[in-house]
């Protein structure tokens, strides 16, 4: 099982760069085939703040019943003790806060490889990031 990062969404929602693009699609694509997969509420707010912040809230609702469409994915939840130990992995690995709450999500559910085009997952020496 592997998380989902963030960028995966935007690059398919954005279709650009065109490299990018055609990676985040196969990997939607794997998992819409039945690879099993991970993401949080986290990355999904930071998805919905995007939209917004980009004049494209008449697309929530459809991306949101995209990625409930994703059965093979899970959509695991953060709590508040989530957002303290956070704080920690923010310092220990120079992340921001949102990056420090996937690191929960995948210790809690013992997931190690992340699919990110975000390097700065490479800070930390228990992750392995896939970008292909």
């Amino acid at each position: 099982m592997r998380f989902v990062d963030t960028n995966v969404f935007i690059y398919v929602l954005t279709k650009s760069p065109k490299r990018d693009y055609e990676i985040a699609k196969g990997i939607l694509q794997r998992i819409e085939d039945g690879e099993e997969a991970l993401t949080n509420v986290a990355v999904i707010l930071e998805l919905v703040d995007w939209l917004e912040y980009n004049n494209r809230r008449h697309e929530v609702e459809e991306m949101l019943t995209a990625i409930n469409s994703y059965s093979a994915m899970e959509k695991a939840p953060v709590t508040w003790g989530d957002m303290l130990n956070a704080i920690d992995d923010m310092k220990k690995y120079n992340l921001d806060f949102v990056d420090a709450l996937i690191l929960q999500t995948m210790k809690k559910y013992g997931v190690n490889e992340i699919y990110s085009n975000d390097s700065d997952f490479d800070r930390v020496d228990w992750v392995r990031r896939i970008w292909k």
